[in-house]
């Protein structure tokens, strides 16, 4: 009976001491690990998941970066093979994305109201933080450009745009942009509905040029070369293009960041980029998508 009892006894004093080296471990005061640490599960992935579908905001009025053909209505463009990306990386097939088409006025109340999931279109951080929302991203790093006529004045710099009728579209970052840098009078600077609106304009003769950002209109002067002509702006400083998404949704944001940021990585941005827009230089570098 003795010899049990101290067999007992050394078994209780093991376990007491096994209990003591895992506690040391952990540390003190460290809480073991509980499932309501883990990052929540994106309500926005949820919906698209039950819908069977992700309705994406795009502007649809910039060849090159989101254009939809009139007659047949597919869509084209660098915004467009980004989202197929976007939606290949969610688990979708292309045949699962509706695309809605957005101006810089309807864009971001969408999403905010749930209309669409996400939207892409030129929209920066700047913005979608003032809406309430997140972002994803950068996809794409832009600067100014003005779009002119070959036969009309050449409207190349902020020299040659002075005193000039500009268009830009109403409450867009360019606009914004525009306005800040002094790029013409400021009754000279005209406010259109889309970038479509101004190079109407432009080929009409209303105005002398069309202020957007570079790759809206390097997309215009690629899809008329003989007419329509473009040059880069040395300022102001290129801004970020974002996927603007819901408030809250930190998984997803997460999760299109990572999409974007490995499609920088493996060469993928750069071939979609050239494929839709490369002709049309000078050409944006890959964005700095933070880690």
């Amino acid at each position: 009976m003795g010899i049990v009892n101290q067999r007992v006894t050394g078994l209780a004093a093991l376990v007491a001491a096994v209990s003591v080296l895992v506690a040391a471990c952990d540390g003190p005061g460290e809480p073991a690990p509980t499932t309501s640490s883990r990052p929540a599960e994106s309500s926005t992935l949820k919906r698209i998941t039950a819908r069977g579908k992700i309705i994406v905001g795009i502007r649809a009025d910039t060849p090159g970066l989101a254009h939809r053909d009139p007659v047949s209505g597919v869509f084209s463009g660098f915004e467009v093979s980004l989202v197929q990306l976007v939606a290949a990386g969610l688990g979708l097939s292309p045949q699962q994305i509706a695309f809605t088409q957005l101006t810089p006025d309807t864009s971001l109340p969408s999403v905010e109201a749930g209309t669409v999931d996400i939207y892409l279109g030129g929209t920066t951080a700047a913005q979608a933080r003032q809406a309430g929302l997140l972002t994803a991203g950068p996809y794409l790093t832009a600067g100014l450009g003005l779009l002119y006529r070959k036969s009309g004045p050449t409207v190349s710099d902020a020299s040659t745009a002075a005193g000039r009728k500009v268009c830009t579209v109403a409450n867009s970052a360019p606009q914004g942009l525009a306005r800040d840098a002094r790029l013409t009078d400021p009754d000279k600077l005209v406010a259109s509905t889309s970038a479509r609106d101004c190079v109407d304009e432009l080929g009409s003769g209303s105005v002398d040029a069309v202020a957007d950002f570079l790759p809206v209109v390097s997309g215009y002067a690629s899809a008329d070369p003989s007419n329509l002509a473009v040059s880069a702006l040395a300022a102001p400083k290129p801004v970020d293009y974002v996927i603007a998404l819901p408030g809250g949704d930190a998984d997803l944001r997460d999760r299109l960041t990572r999409i974007i940021r490995t499609a920088v990585t493996d060469g993928t941005w750069q071939r979609d980029y050239d494929a839709a827009l490369g002709a049309t230089s000078p050409k944006p570098a890959p964005p700095s998508i933070p880690s």
